[in-house]
């Protein structure tokens, strides 16, 4: 596989991403289709992986060591998120079906911690190397700015419901970016 086919899958697979995030806000916003929603979800953060690691081979050599930090931080903590939508789509409905009584209190603290890992290394990774994306502007600088307030906006009280869906349209937007080699000019 060459490069520019890598590039070309990648940004494939940041549209995948990018149309099922779309698709997962309107569906969890349905009641009756979160749990299909969950499944959308744990697909487009699978996806999402191969896509961010076409982005970072992209703009590798002008990132540096610190960009490359970026993105294991942004890697990393995308991959720890993917672990929770699988236990969302496939763990979670089977304890609240055979064991209703784990939900009735608090979350226990470790489950906590794991999610205040998982949520804020893939929000901070996806924060600063999209920043950096936006700074070096080798793929579309507003696409990336888009992604760097997506953390900030999640964590605004109805912030949620659109951060999502400008995920989506910013990863729709990147991939085009990739996939038709727009971008493709300084690789040697």
């Amino acid at each position: 596989m060459t490069v520019s086919s890598f590039l070309r899958f990648s940004g494939l697979c940041l549209i995948f991403t990018g149309i099922l995030f779309v698709l997962f806000a309107i569906m969890y916003s349905i009641s009756s289709l979160r749990t299909l929603a969950s499944y959308v979800n744990l697909i487009g953060m699978l996806f999402l992986l191969l896509g961010i690691a076409g982005m970072y081979v992209r703009q590798m050599q002008d990132m540096g060591k610190f960009g490359f930090i970026a993105f294991l931080i942004y890697f990393w903590g995308a991959g720890m998120w993917t672990g929770f939508g699988w236990s969302e789509a496939f763990v979670i409905p089977v304890l609240k079906e055979n064991a209703p009584h784990l939900f009735s209190g608090s979350i226990p603290n470790q489950i906590n911690i794991g999610l205040m890992i998982s949520l804020f290394s893939f929000f901070i990774g996806m924060l600063v190397f999209n920043l950096l994306t936006a700074v070096k502007a080798i793929l579309p600088r507003w696409a990336a700015l888009i992604l760097v307030i997506v953390p900030i906006i999640d964590f605004i009280p109805i912030g949620n419901y659109l951060a999502q869906p400008l995920a989506g349209i910013a990863f729709i937007w990147l991939g085009s970016s990739l996939w038709n080699g727009k971008y493709e000019e300084g690789l040697k």
